[in-house]
């Protein structure tokens, strides 16, 4: 990972440095120390911008219901208030008014990216793990998934494993294939959703969420154009 000096991250965050050191101190931003000095984690650096810019996040409950909304799933839908149903209805449509002209760069794409990041980011614990090379194949046709998420046909730019997993499943998983915590080197993205959640495995408004926390250009420009597909799409009905 890169890493930044305590003092360039407040100045990227324009707080003081006692306030990072806080902020590390309470694990919003991830660092290690390097002898005497502390040094932070660029990417989680980023993200914590990222989040002051973006605002509040969806609940669990309500992200869903966008995803939901967005698949046309009138029997999951019917479970919520008729506020609720309603605050779904709005939110899909303000996304594909952002989804319904094409993005050609990649400061656009980055913009509808932070939005998805912000919106969705509750749908799921999202964990990252570092299997044994050699189980990475066992473990994505393991059936405990809930979803698994293709590499080379949603264009997330890896081999890793990554998919959606039940809490109940989560600990069994963990320990069957000796997944060990990481930051660094990570190959394998758990998403893990309350028990009886459907994660949608189809939803293009789900995949794209999912693109959009890899940040890398070409997942964020392909999460751009699944929601571009979606907001088309639903205008053609």
């Amino acid at each position: 990972m890169a890493l930044v000096s305590v003092s360039e991250a407040a100045d990227r965050l324009g707080v003081n440095v006692p306030r990072i050191h806080q902020r590390i101190a309470d694990g919003s931003l991830r660092a290690r120390r390097i002898g005497a000095q502390w040094v932070v984690d660029e990417r989680s650096l980023l993200e914590v911008a990222e989040r002051r810019r973006a605002g509040r996040p969806l609940s669990v409950r309500s992200a869903w219901a966008v995803i939901a909304a967005s698949e046309g799933d009138d029997f999951a839908l019917s479970s919520l208030a008729p506020a609720e149903r309603s605050r779904a209805a709005m939110r899909l449509r303000s996304l594909l008014d952002r989804g319904n002209v094409r993005v050609v760069d990649e400061e656009a794409a980055r913009d509808i990216s932070i939005v998805l990041r912000s919106m969705f980011r509750n749908r799921a614990e999202r964990r990252l793990f570092r299997a044994a090379p050699t189980d990475l194949e066992d473990l994505r046709v393991d059936q405990r998934w809930q979803a698994v998420i293709d590499a080379a046909a949603s264009g997330i730019a890896s081999s890793d494993v990554e998919g959606y997993l039940a809490v109940a499943d989560v600990e069994s998983l963990i320990k069957d294939y000796l997944l060990v915590p990481a930051d660094d080197e990570a190959n394998v993205v758990v998403h893990v959703v309350p028990d009886g959640q459907d994660p949608y495995p189809s939803s293009r408004l789900r995949l794209a969420a999912d693109l959009a926390e890899h940040r890398g250009p070409r997942e964020e420009a392909r999460a751009a154009g699944l929601l571009h597909e979606l907001a088309q799409g639903r205008s053609d009905r």
